[in-house]
């Protein structure tokens, strides 16, 4: 395999199982994809989904929970069973084609603390010395979170030129992908909310994200500086396709920054799931939001949506214009009550200002 430039491909789980089980003709689509890529100089990393989908199928037991504590447990012992049949057929799969590849398993804590990220960047480089392709996927034994937003953080730390995101449904539409008058959006200059508001549920089943947490990995890739496409998995030559600037699905311009892009621990916390609500804020959050101050009990005048602590929301501005995104570290009936005091910390300046221009 090259050293040459990296991109980060991401495939979902219903791109690679059928009825629970890895389906074998979706596994050889990807594996050309990606011997494809290197053919052309690339040198890509694999992220993977589908070992929960894999592992409910092995017990009947792990089909589904009865409540949500349950269900989380069941996931991740379904994570436990199947991630290591996911590796195992892919490693097979690409070893035919003369590929060998090292398995990643990995949180978001492990790369957005810069310690820990510095060692796994190593492993990477070390990978692609060896002529290796890294086949990743999140830890979910640990705790279930999301594959697309992994492969955001993944392609910031590597400084890919490419995150592809591969799935079902062939980009972000301006309406139902399923009815006939939905029209694919060839291109995003610039993420903002309206295109949010498009995104809809994941289509097919199997899977633990949606549109809209692909468009949450779109903004921390797009921020860390890395062009995001979101295309379908059928055509093996995607990889190639897209990174040539082809199009095969939705682009999603990179953001660039005078003073450099934040930090993608500041990311993962401003973007790594929707916003559930929505703090409106007086004229004094602006000049917090300009000058990277914490905002306080007192800068806000309004809150909207269901959110507890350390849930991601929007900031806005008196005149409805979004702010910044950040984790709020009070529910919302707390905040809604006045129960907190006026200078009390509702969120750090750890949150992400959003630019739309």
């Amino acid at each position: 395999m090259s050293s040459g430039p990296r991109v980060v491909l991401k495939i979902g789980t219903t791109s690679l199982i059928t009825d629970g089980t890895l389906d074998p003709e979706k596994v050889a689509r990807l594996c050309e994809a990606v011997c494809l890529g290197i053919s052309a100089g690339l040198t890509p990393v694999v992220v993977t989904s589908g070992a929960i989908a894999i592992g409910r199928s092995r017990h009947p037991a792990l089909a589904a929970g009865t409540d949500a504590a349950q269900e989380q447990a069941i996931q991740q012992v379904a994570a436990a069973v199947g991630q290591g049949l996911l590796y195992a057929a892919l490693r097979e799969s690409f070893a035919a084609r003369g590929v060998e590849t090292g398995q990643v398993l990995l949180t978001p804590y492990d790369l957005i603390e810069p310690a820990r990220g510095g060692r796994v960047l190593a492993t990477f480089d070390q990978l692609a010395e060896l002529g290796m392709v890294a086949v990743v996927n999140e830890n979910d034994a640990l705790g279930v979170r999301n594959n697309d937003v992994l492969a955001a953080l993944v392609s910031g730390l590597v400084g890919a030129r490419l995150l592809l995101l591969l799935t079902n449904v062939p980009g972000l539409y301006d309406g139902n992908p399923r009815l006939a008058d939905a029209r694919r959006i060839d291109r995003v200059p610039v993420l903002t909310p309206a295109f949010e508001a498009m995104a809809g549920d994941s289509i097919g089943d199997g899977g633990t994200g949606g549109m809209l947490l692909k468009l949450s990995a779109c903004w921390i890739a797009t921020y860390a500086g890395v062009r995001t496409v979101i295309a379908d998995t059928a055509d093996p030559t995607v990889l190639v396709a897209a990174d040539a600037g082809a199009a095969v699905g939705t682009e999603f311009s990179s953001r660039s920054f005078p003073g450099g892009a934040p930090d993608t621990g500041r990311l993962w916390r401003a973007f790594r799931t929707p916003p559930v609500g929505t703090l409106s804020c007086g004229a004094g959050a602006s000049l917090a939001v300009e000058h990277r101050r914490p905002l306080r009990r007192v800068d806000v005048i309004t809150a909207r949506g269901a959110f507890r602590a350390g849930d991601v929301v929007n900031i806005t501005g008196p005149d409805a214009r979004l702010l910044a995104r950040g984790s709020v570290r009070y529910p919302v009936s707390t905040v809604e009550s006045g129960c907190t005091p006026s200078t009390e910390l509702l969120i750090s300046s750890d949150y992400v200002q959003i630019r739309e221009d």
